[in-house]
């Protein structure tokens, strides 16, 4: 059963990849910066370190680290969904 969950799972991981690194309203919405928030999401050091600190360089960097992070991930995802793709194709 499992092996034919492999590229819903695949799927599934990307996006929500993807959607973890862009989470930034609901946490400023609810928490406004609370505890704990700067060390679990990226988004929200970004706006702290950018629009708080004033520290728009490295700010900027947390975000392209951000972008870069999310396309490394999402590479590998597709490559190995390309790689169960073909292989079922091929069976």
């Amino acid at each position: 059963m499992l092996p034919h969950l492999k590229r819903a799972i695949t799927v599934v991981i990307m996006i929500e990849t993807i959607f973890l690194l862009s989470v930034f309203a609901e946490i400023f919405t609810t928490t406004a910066g609370g505890p704990g928030t700067e060390t679990t999401n990226l988004t929200y050091l970004v706006y702290s370190i950018g629009l708080q600190q004033f520290d728009i360089g490295i700010a900027s960097a947390g975000g392209i680290f951000a972008v870069v992070l999310a396309n490394i991930v999402s590479f590998f995802l597709v490559r190995m969904l390309a790689k169960n793709l073909k292989g079922a194709n091929e069976k």
